[in-house]
């Protein structure tokens, strides 16, 4: 499943970049977040979160673990996840690319996941509008936030 999205932010680049990696900025701006903290793991610092989604069938809540893969401050992050529970695998990728812009900063994503499980058997025409209005979510608390 692939989604690609943007949101004007009006904030300086810099600003937006650090709130990305920022785990206060996170718990308020994932729908659901109950908790967000930097945890040691045996490959580095990840990003721990708590979620309870609000996708119905989808209980929760659930541990998230985040890491960074290509960081190029202040113009790009790659998100990385694996989350596994019960109702299956997913493994997602979401680029995040910051430009200046005349009015603070332009956000684009790029986001891939790959589900494996009772997941995977969702058809992609359902969740991909859930997971895109999730991922839209994000952006707007994170701009609210920032501006």
């Amino acid at each position: 499943m692939d989604i690609a999205g943007n949101q004007k932010i009006k904030a300086p680049r810099e600003q937006v970049f650090q709130a990305i990696l920022n785990p206060q900025v996170l718990k308020n701006s994932v729908p659901g977040c109950e908790s967000a903290e930097l945890v040691d793991t045996p490959i580095g610092k990840q990003l721990q979160l708590t979620v309870a989604p609000n996708f119905p069938g989808f209980k929760g809540p659930y541990t998230v673990q985040i890491r960074t893969g290509e960081v190029v401050a202040p113009s790009r992050v790659v998100l990385i996840t694996e989350p596994s529970s019960s109702v299956g695998t997913i493994k997602a990728v979401c680029t995040v690319d910051l430009n200046e812009d005349s009015a603070g900063t332009d956000l684009k994503y790029n986001a891939h996941a790959d589900m494996e499980g009772k997941i995977a058997s969702i058809p992609e025409m359902m969740l991909k509008p859930a997971v895109k209005g999730a991922l839209d979510h994000f952006f707007k608390s994170l701009e609210k936030q920032l501006s």
